[in-house]
C-alpha cells in the first residue's frame, strides 16, 4: 500500500520510492484533454479495466467520460463513491502537470448525468406528493451537490421548500410544503 506523506502545499504526495513504479506514457506534449485521458487509461489498466475515455471541453471545465463495456459498476461504486476518489486521483495528478487547468469531471458511461436526471424526477414526484399531502417527506442520504441538484429542480415550485437536516455524508434532504416550519438546528 502506498505511504502518504503530508506536504503543506497539496495536502499529501506518493512516497518517492514507490512512486518510481507508477509510469506514465512517455513525455510528450499533450493538449490538457490527451494528458487527462492517458491519465485515466493508465489508472483503470492497474486494476485490470479496458475502456475508452472520451475528454470535451464543457464550460464548467472537462468531463472525461469512460466507457467500457463490462466494468461501469466497478467503476462508480456504491453510489458513486469509487467514481469520486478516481476523479481526485485523476485532478491530482493532471494538475502536476497542468497546475492551472479547469475542474475535470470524471464519469462512467454517463451515471453522472442518470443521476442527476433520477433526483430530478424523484424531486419533483416527491413534490407533488407533498403539495397533495401538505406533508413533509425525506429523500435519501445526499451530497451537498446533490442537494443543489433537486433545489434546482424545485425552483419552479413556490407551494414546496428543501431543507436538511444533518451534515456531510448524513444530511438527509427534506421536501416540505411551504407554510410548514422547519424543526429547530436545521438550515432551509
Amino acid at each position: 500500500m502506498a505511504e502518504i506523506q503530508k506536504s503543506p502545499e497539496t495536502g499529501g504526495e506518493l512516497n518517492p520510492a514507490i512512486q518510481a513504479d507508477v509510469h506514465f506514457a512517455p513525455e510528450v506534449p499533450a493538449s490538457e484533454e490527451e494528458h487527462i485521458a492517458r491519465v485515466i487509461e493508465e489508472l483503470i489498466s492497474h486494476i485490470g479495466i479496458r475502456a475508452k475515455v472520451e475528454v470535451h471541453r464543457t464550460n464548467e471545465g472537462y468531463l472525461a467520460n469512460i466507457k467500457t463495456k463490462r466494468a461501469s459498476a466497478i467503476l462508480i461504486g456504491r453510489r458513486g463513491a469509487t467514481l469520486k476518489a478516481l476523479q481526485h486521483l485523476v485532478r491530482t495528478i493532471v494538475r502536476r502537470r497542468f497546475p492551472e487547468i479547469a475542474p475535470i469531471t470524471v464519469d462512467v458511461a454517463g451515471y453522472l448525468q442518470r443521476r442527476d436526471n433520477f433526483l430530478r424526477k424523484k424531486a419533483l414526484a416527491v413534490a407533488k406528493i407533498v403539495t397533495e399531502t401538505q406533508r413533509e417527506m425525506a429523500l435519501d442520504f445526499l451530497s451537498e451537490k446533490e442537494m443543489a441538484v433537486v433545489q434546482d429542480a424545485l425552483a419552479t415550485m413556490p407551494q414546496v421548500r428543501v431543507y436538511a437536516v444533518g451534515t456531510g455524508s448524513r444530511r438527509n434532504v427534506i421536501i416540505a410544503p411551504q407554510e410548514t416550519v422547519p424543526p429547530t438546528g436545521t438550515k432551509g
